[in-house]
């Protein structure tokens, strides 16, 4: 499916400047991530999250110039190189947390984010990141991308703004990426919220928690995303592998 800009406005809300930038965007070479793919964005969580995170931050207030610097851009396109080698075993995750601080540290413009990010993954006690954190680990794999922040320059009272939106986001994506994998998750030994506590009523509960606390915290920007991501949420309850467990005699 190709996701053009009149889709990611109608559908998503997303400001079209930012919309078209993206479907505009050509996928970065030599980059893992985007491996053998033909186009920059695909119908699916992992390669929407970028233009949905520009446009809650650019909602939120933060320069669209910079949202869309080379600086920043280029910087999550490599963090997410360096997060599909994590994920293939090619590097431990030291060392993908090491890679992403020197990538960005010669960029950084805001280094009141970086300590915070880097204490973060320093298991540092008192930590804004730390304090709001998903409560899945599974939700933790796309962590790394905080560090391409450090790129945009903004005063520190967006911290606490910026950790809710993005952790909403990405809450939500990476929810809806595990429950289209969770057999192939099982079968791998992989990480997968749904897995994580028991694929059962109490977890999948758990989880509607997340989703609906994130998905008010997004519709507070952008309730047209709020709503779509909502409608694909519900439709992937409804997957078999999932709505066995709820509704057993059906």
């Amino acid at each position: 499916m190709f996701i053009s800009t009149r889709y990611l406005v109608s559908q998503y809300g997303i400001d079209e400047v930012i919309a078209r930038f993206f479907v505009d965007r050509e996928p970065p070479v030599n980059n893992l991530y985007w491996h053998e793919k033909l186009l920059y964005l695909r119908p699916s969580p992992g390669y929407l999250f970028i233009p949905l995170i520009v446009d809650l931050l650019y909602k939120l207030g933060l320069d669209k110039e910079q949202l869309l610097s080379a600086k920043f851009i280029e910087s999550m396109e490599e963090i997410g190189h360096l997060s599909a080698l994590e994920e293939t075993s090619a590097i431990s995750r030291d060392t993908a947390i090491e890679k992403c601080e020197d990538l960005v540290k010669e960029r950084c413009v805001n280094p009141l984010w970086f300590c915070i990010v880097s204490s973060y993954f320093k298991a540092e006690e008192d930590n804004l990141l730390k304090r709001m954190a998903m409560p899945f680990k599974s939700l933790h794999r796309g962590d790394a991308f905080l560090f391409s922040l450090v790129t945009i320059d903004f005063p520190d009272f967006y911290f606490g703004k910026i950790v809710d939106q993005w952790f909403a986001l990405i809450g939500v994506l990476l929810l809806l990426d595990d429950a289209d994998d969770i057999e192939i998750d099982e079968a791998a030994g992989e990480e997968n919220a749904f897995l994580e506590n028991g694929l059962d009523a109490k977890n999948v509960e758990q989880i509607a928690g997340v989703v609906k606390h994130g998905l008010e915290k997004i519709a507070t920007l952008n309730p047209f995303m709020s709503d779509t991501l909502f409608n694909q949420y519900k439709a992937a309850m409804q997957m078999p592998h999932i709505s066995k467990y709820l509704n057993p005699s059906a």
